[in-house]
């Protein structure tokens, strides 16, 4: 039997929402205040919703401790306390919208749940209390941004 398993977190992370080829009128206007030069930080917090057949010993889909681990050291301590436009280097050619923040973090995520045996049911950034994103599966293998929006499913909440 397959059962579903949510671990929630947060990290504190600085960006600023503007496209290097538009200028400073243009990116205000498509990304309001967030395209301010000095840029902005957020308190995100992070829903991580993994698949996985439920072990009939132990009676869990994956021990929480060893998934709580992983996704700390694969997504909040390289994102914490950073500025991502600057400091990781996926952002140098995106902006780091809410749903570009969580194809980063669901790329992070597909190699080493794969490893503990778990499928990517369902990520949720939220970037603040008033909106956040959700990526419903996984790219099975496929990590490339250019198709991403073809294959998963981008709510805007």
């Amino acid at each position: 039997m397959q059962a579903r398993l949510t671990v929630n977190t947060y990290f504190s992370a600085a960006h600023r929402l503007a496209r290097p080829d538009l200028d400073y009128t243009t990116n205000c206007g498509v990304y309001g205040k967030c395209a301010r030069p000095h840029g902005h930080g957020h308190n995100y917090h992070l829903d991580v919703t993994v698949r996985g057949e439920v072990n009939p010993r132990t009676g869990m889909v994956v021990e929480l401790g060893a998934l709580r681990h992983l996704i700390q050291e694969v997504v909040i301590e390289p994102l914490d306390h950073r500025f991502l436009n600057k400091d990781i280097p996926y952002f140098e050619t995106r902006v780091p919208t809410a749903e570009n923040i969580a194809i980063y973090i669901r790329d992070l995520l597909l190699g080493p749940l794969e490893e503990l045996g778990l499928s990517l049911e369902k990520l949720r950034l939220y970037e603040s209390p008033n909106n956040s994103c959700e990526l419903y599966g996984t790219m099975g293998g496929d990590r490339q941004a250019s198709t991403t929006q073809e294959k998963t499913k981008l709510l805007l909440v």
